[in-house]
């Protein structure tokens, strides 16, 4: 397989700034050099040396058009060429400040320049050696470019898969949810409640509204919580008395701003692993402080009795593993989703920054 040159050239207007830059740093070298060698010291030796300037830069786009053209060729086509652009460009950047010195010593009283066989080599290897240069930082340039490009790219795709995860997320809730909700509903028509049968089916409604309008930005609190409690509702009417929620947000908590979808999936876990695999009363706490310059949420199921023997519904820490990659996204290291085991119960603590998330301020 031909090995190709695998660099990328800068876009033009950067690759004109630097070319500016390479130039300018250059003349700031050379100008005090020739001034205080007393070479400096007509008109005419400072227009020969703006013209030479001047066409040096102009002719330094032909080595990036050069470069352009062999990003991507075969080796052993574009290392010659890029060489040859060198070389040439050198040669007629020599040719360019010899024939503007003749030109201007012709009108103006302006030294004779040395046109010597070893004189005009020396000028053409120091062109070709800073178009060498100018060459290395157009593909320094260009690398640096495409790295940044491909993390956006990155950062992109991985937004999008963390979007797809959690959508993946809801659609493995609500048809469990959905089944469970409905056999409840049926089982309520055919005792006669049909009064109740037609509230829950109203909250069905309401709550899975509510969890497709959810985007994945930034929601209150408290409309978060209650997402959460319009699903807590639904449950209770399933499982009766041996589900007790308690629900404590405190301290304007109510207010900030969390990522939407955050408390569903650690609620409905404790719902799935904590009072599906009890057969005694539950306590499931949701609760919300400030600790600092932090949001302290934890959602904490406890059960009072022995744990069922029938098998429970099998649990691939999707939720989990889900929550964290978000927050890691959104703020970085400086959001934290603990989780363990309690007494007689499980925990699952999330540390948020009241500064919000990283992504936000980004994109402001």
């Amino acid at each position: 397989m031909t090995r190709t040159l695998g660099i990328d050239a800068p876009a033009p207007r950067e690759a004109a700034q630097l070319t500016l830059v390479v130039w300018a740093a250059a003349l700031s070298v050379i100008v005090p050099g020739l001034a205080m060698s007393g070479q400096m010291a007509s008109p005419g030796e400072w227009i020969t040396l703006l013209w030479g300037t001047l066409a040096a830069v102009l002719l330094t786009g032909l080595i990036y058009l050069a470069t352009r053209w062999a990003t991507g060729r075969a080796l052993w086509i574009a290392l010659p060429c890029i060489v040859a652009a060198l070389l040439g460009t050198a040669l007629l950047q020599m040719a360019a400040d010899y024939g503007g010195q003749f030109f201007v010593h012709a009108f103006m009283t302006t030294r004779v320049p040395d046109h010597s066989a070893q004189s005009i080599l020396l000028v053409t290897v120091i062109y070709f050696l800073m178009n060498a240069c100018t060459a290395a930082l157009f593909v320094i340039l260009g690398t640096v470019r495409r790295i940044r490009l491909r993390e956006k790219e990155l950062a992109a795709a991985r937004v999008a898969r963390l979007e797809t995860e959690l959508y993946m997320l809801r659609l493995q809730l609500n048809p469990h949810f959905l089944c469970n909700s409905l056999n409840v509903i049926s089982s309520l028509i055919l005792t006669g409640r049909a009064g109740e049968a037609n509230r829950m089916t109203e909250g069905l409604s309401d709550f899975l509204r509510a969890t497709m309008d959810t985007d994945s930005g930034q929601v209150p609190l408290a409309d978060e919580l209650e997402t959460v409690e319009r699903y807590l509702e639904l449950e209770a009417a399933r499982f009766g008395p041996r589900l007790q929620v308690a629900i404590d947000a405190g301290d304007g908590t109510g207010a900030l701003d969390v990522p939407s979808f955050l408390l569903q999936p650690l609620v409905e876990n404790a719902i799935k692993h904590g009072v599906e695999a009890s057969i005694g009363p539950c306590t499931l706490d949701i609760s919300a402080r400030r600790d600092g310059d932090a949001l302290l949420l934890a959602v904490e199921n406890r059960s009072a009795g022995q744990q069922s023997d029938a098998p429970g519904r099998p649990g691939q820490g999707i939720g989990l593993a889900n929550t964290r990659a978000r927050l890691a996204m959104l703020y970085g290291g400086s959001a934290v989703l603990e989780s363990g085991p309690v007494e007689g119960g499980y925990r699952a603590t999330i540390r948020l920054p009241l500064a919000g998330p990283v992504a936000r301020r980004d994109a402001a």
